[in-house]
């Protein structure tokens, strides 16, 4: 018993002494692992160290960087008239909202950025899109600073327009209306006025023609404080005009025929333009017909097709007519024959006859003594102007183009008519027959003359006056009454 109380008594205390040396391994393990933990401990720690101070400088920074922009933001002053520089942050149908570097956003209307009542802003207009605005008020009343586009385009215009009138550079004008007296523009953004007689270097009844469009003009008045300007066409036109009608007068050749448009009409002819280039066809040019007024034949901004009569290179002048060959009436002349009837309308008298229109640019004379048998004292005592008459044709000429007309009763011959005699023939050939029986007359003496006044002798002169008249009311109107008839002297030119 004693033995085996001193075996276990052994183990026990063989067994003690390893655990304590396990304690003990594993007390140093663990202190050296704590001391292997313990240096990146510290390292981290020193880089938190020295990293918090970094953080704060940088927020410290941001933070001042933030006031400093509040602070300017709010001491930048703004008022109204000043022209900003700004971005477009949104885009509405009615709306553009701008940032201006500003406390608050501004605004810019529908109305205050285009004229068009039917653009659409999220066409003209993108999120992004600098842009550059006018402050109409500093608060609109929901917080938003009220802007303008127009109004600061118009700001840049007022310098734009004073110098192109200081330097008299043309600007691109539009037409808007046109009222009494002129046309309205909007010059550069600008409300503008162009007066009638500056509108073209031509006149132009109607100025309706060029609403809506876009032309160049010369700033000659500027009112600043009104933004309004006066313009002109006139003297752009000119120059253009000059520089067309030199190139069109080395192309335009005499006698040629060319295309033209009326654009205007006077009481003494229609002007035509023929390639830039403006020329007059006077009235007898129209038509060969007799006309009262241009507007018988033709009407401003007709097409028509025209002669190139004549050109003056010194002075650029052109004439122009309408009576082509084609339209002579004088090419048909053989459908009239001499001696046949035809309806005419008398279109002019004058003191020796009248003038009868068988159809339009084709007229004979009608003399004084061929409308009637009797004798005329007046030409109204028989026919009218525009009377419809019925005559006959007595002669042509288609080299002289004039024609002899007759109202008389009948048949044309070599000598003129067969029939009833006139009073007036009837006298002449009575006055033949009366010359017939004039008997000679007795011959006179003289009484003789002293010889004093002759010389010393007489001398006796017998005087044959060859006869006498025994009719003693003959008058010079029976002996020549018809000698103008019977010697073919009754025309006269037209």
């Amino acid at each position: 018993m004693e033995n085996e109380n001193k075996n276990t008594q052994e183990e026990i205390l063989t067994s003690e002494n390893p655990v304590e040396e396990t304690e003990v391994v594993e007390t140093e393990v663990a202190e050296a692992t704590n001391e292997v933990q313990a240096e990146p401990v510290e390292e981290a720690a020193g880089e938190e160290a020295v990293s918090e101070p970094v953080e704060a400088q940088e927020t410290e920074e941001g933070e001042m960087s933030m006031e400093q922009g509040m602070a300017e933001m709010t001491t930048m002053s703004i008022k109204p008239g000043q022209v900003m520089d700004g971005k477009v942050i949104k885009v509405t149908p009615d709306n553009v909202f701008v940032n201006i570097n500003y406390m608050a956003d501004g605004v810019v209307p529908k109305n205050e950025y285009t004229t068009d009542a039917d653009a659409d802003l999220m066409e003209l207009i993108k999120e992004g899109d600098d842009i550059k605005v006018s402050v109409i008020k500093v608060s609109d009343g929901e917080g938003n600073v009220l802007l303008s586009k127009r109004r600061a385009e118009a700001d840049a215009a007022v310098q734009n327009v004073e110098r192109a009138l200081v330097e008299g550079t043309p600007v691109l004008a539009k037409v808007n209306d046109a009222v009494k007296g002129g046309l309205r523009v909007e010059v550069l953004g600008l409300q503008g006025f162009m007066p009638a007689s500056l509108s073209s270097d031509s006149y132009i009844p109607d100025l309706s023609v060029l609403v809506g469009e876009e032309m160049e003009v010369q700033v000659i008045e500027f009112d600043k404080a009104k933004r309004r300007a006066v313009v002109s066409r006139k003297e752009l036109d000119r120059a253009e005009r000059a520089v067309m009608r030199e190139e069109a007068l080395k192309t335009l050749v005499e006698g040629s025929t060319v295309d033209g448009k009326v654009t205007k009409l006077m009481n003494y002819g229609a002007f035509i333009d023929v390639g830039g280039i403006e020329g007059l066809a006077h009235i007898s040019d129209l038509s060969y017909g007799r006309i009262k007024h241009p507007s018988d034949i033709v009407n401003e901004g007709d097409d028509v097709r025209v002669i190139i009569k004549q050109i003056n290179q010194s002075s650029g002048k052109i004439s122009l007519s309408m009576k082509t060959p084609e339209a002579d009436p004088w090419n048909t002349i053989d459908k009239y024959v001499v001696g046949e009837s035809y309806p005419g309308t008398v279109m002019n008298i004058i003191k020796s006859g009248a003038f009868v229109q068988l159809e339009p640019g084709l007229e004979g004379y009608l003399h004084i003594s061929e409308l009637t048998e009797g004798q005329v004292d007046s030409v109204e005592d028989v026919v009218q102007k525009g009377q419809e008459v019925t005559v006959r044709v007595k002669d042509f000429n288609t080299d002289t183009k004039k024609m002899s007309l007759t109202m008389r009763e009948g048949t044309l011959d070599r000598g003129g008519f067969s029939g009833e005699r006139s009073p007036r023939r009837d006298r002449f050939e009575n006055a033949g027959e009366a010359r017939k029986e004039r008997q000679p007359r007795q011959r006179r003496e003289r009484a003789p003359r002293t010889s004093s006044n002759r010389g010393g002798y007489t001398e006796k002169r017998q005087v044959d006056r060859g006869y006498h008249d025994s009719a003693d009311n003959l008058t010079l109107g029976d002996l020549f009454g018809d000698l103008k008839e019977k010697m073919n002297f009754g025309e006269e030119d037209k």
